[in-house]
């Protein structure tokens, strides 16, 4: 519903009970949301989290949101194509942006090296973006908000961390990526993101996946899809004429 159009579902309307229940789930993810928040914020501020020394405190909270934004839009990224990939080209060409976007993501084998670039980009981002909310509290000092030992012990673990990052870096551009993939595609900034994503592959670092995916092939026994739905419609065909043979008299 967050696209503000109704959507044709065969599943019945969610009853009163199941409403506020769906709700209550949100309200509980929220403050969730907003105290991991505020501890990751809280310990930056007061020089307890891992970032490394040097970095003046308001850079490190730019750094952490701009990252955080960076993962979550590559994330949404191949969503928002793949949802446009069915739109015929004289319809797409009228969003220059998202046309120009598509075409340099699918040409050739653009793809591939986009998801192995991405996803080097990606782990890179959440690399810095894990050091800047992991907590690091010396001997003697105070905790966070005051907190007791046992339940700090908990905030050290990082999983407050890992909700935000779950969230604020994944989930909310997965959702609106997928409700409004044309926009998101228009964005201008996806193609400056493709375009280093194929920078970055093409530095070889990650090379080995091609060889890896080639010595996978073979093993797995993958075939190309135009295998399987040939193979899918020989058994229609074969199963149509069976049937007909049956029905005659």
């Amino acid at each position: 519903k967050i696209t503000g159009e109704p959507i044709d579902s065969k599943e019945p309307p969610r009853t009163l009970a199941q409403g506020i229940f769906f709700w209550a789930r949100v309200l509980m993810s929220t403050i969730i949301l907003f105290f991991a928040l505020a501890v990751t914020i809280e310990s930056l501020l007061n020089e307890q989290s891992g970032i490394w020394e040097g970095i003046p405190i308001p850079v490190s909270i730019v750094i952490f949101f701009v990252f955080l934004c960076l993962v979550g839009l590559m994330d949404g990224m191949q969503i928002a194509a793949f949802a446009l990939i069915n739109m015929s080209e004289d319809e797409l060409s009228q969003y220059g942006v998202a046309s120009a976007n598509c075409k340099l993501m699918f040409s050739g084998q653009n793809l591939q090296a986009f998801l192995i670039g991405r996803q080097i980009f990606v782990a890179s981002l959440m690399f810095i973006v894990a050091k800047i909310a992991t907590i690091s509290i010396e001997n003697g000092e105070e905790n966070i908000f005051g907190v007791p030992d046992g339940f700090q012990a908990f905030l050290d673990t990082g999983l407050l961390g890992a909700v935000v990052l779950a969230i604020i870096g994944s989930l909310i551009w997965r959702i609106m990526a997928s409700s409004f993939p044309l926009a998101f595609m228009s964005n201008p900034l996806v193609y400056v993101i493709i375009r280093v994503c194929l920078i970055i592959e093409g530095t070889g670092i990650c090379s080995a996946a091609w060889l890896l995916s080639l010595i996978l092939k073979p093993i797995a026994g993958y075939q190309p899809d135009e295998v399987y739905i040939d193979l899918f419609a020989e058994e229609e065909k074969d199963g149509g004429e069976t049937k007909e043979l049956m029905t005659e008299p």
